[in-house]
């Protein structure tokens, strides 16, 4: 069973091709089918686009993204980055950054509904979200990034910090890169919930009504709660845009590019 046949997600109200936005009621649930959703100029402009569409209706109470097949998002797409100019690399990663930042300060509450893997910069793009569900049978939420000779930006650090905590999940989750299933994120306190496959996106709305209920939040408010608890990531994220340059350097040393 797919992820929109188990809510019935049937027509879309925007379809971008590999990225479709739905409304189960007042939710707005964005689902990525790309196969393994790897993250490029192009993935940042369809989200972003979808992203517009949500904050502009204003009767949405929140937002769930979770995506079909194996896969949540397995990171940046390296194949497409590698033929990026240095100017695109810049391009990409302010585009990358805004994706993130707006996700954590998004006016509705939000979840990620983690479907399959979720590694390195999807792990990220998930724990950007308010909320986290997992399927607990298969799949795993990883920052591999110690594997595969990458470095995280400087804002990444504070936002993981705040999201798994700043001790023994810290150290196993980013130091070591350790694997989480369901199940086991559940344990650590990474995830809310880990139903079954065919359970993941309805208990997903499930637990994002029951934040929302009837009347939802008022959105300026949520955004300014928002901005005071992740202020810290706001302030490293603007020094970052503001060393852009070596934001770039750093990603193309440690991958070789």
């Amino acid at each position: 069973m797919s992820v929109k046949d188990s809510s019935h997600l049937h027509k879309p109200v925007k379809d971008l091709g590999t990225v479709a936005l739905f409304y189960a009621g007042d939710i707005a649930v964005i689902v990525m089918d790309a196969g393994e959703n790897r993250m490029n100029t192009v993935f940042t402009d369809k989200l972003s686009e979808l992203l517009d569409e949500v904050e502009g209706n204003t009767s949405c109470k929140g937002l769930i993204t979770t995506a079909e097949g194996k896969f949540y998002s397995n990171g940046l797409d390296l194949e497409r980055l590698q033929q990026y100019s240095t100017e695109q690399h810049k391009e990409f990663f302010k585009k990358l950054g805004a994706l993130l930042m707006r996700l954590l300060l998004f006016p509705v509450p939000t979840l990620a509904a983690i479907n399959g893997h979720a590694f390195a910069g999807g792990a990220l793009l998930a724990i950007a979200h308010d909320l986290r569900t997992q399927r607990y049978d298969k799949g795993w939420l990883c920052f591999n990034e110690v594997f595969i000779n990458r470095q995280f930006l400087n804002f990444h650090y504070p936002l993981m910090r705040t999201k798994i905590g700043s001790g023994i999940n810290y150290t196993d989750a980013v130091t070591l890169g350790q694997k989480y299933t369901g199940s086991k994120s559940l344990e650590k306190g990474l995830i809310h919930a880990a139903p079954s496959a065919s359970l993941l996106l309805p208990e997903s709305l499930q637990l994002l009504k029951s934040f929302s209920g009837k009347s939802g939040y008022p959105r300026e408010s949520l955004r300014l709660m928002k901005a005071d608890v992740y202020g810290d990531v706001i302030e490293q994220y603007k020094l970052d845009l503001e060393n852009i340059d070596e934001m770039v350097n750093k990603f193309m040393r440690a991958s070789k590019l």
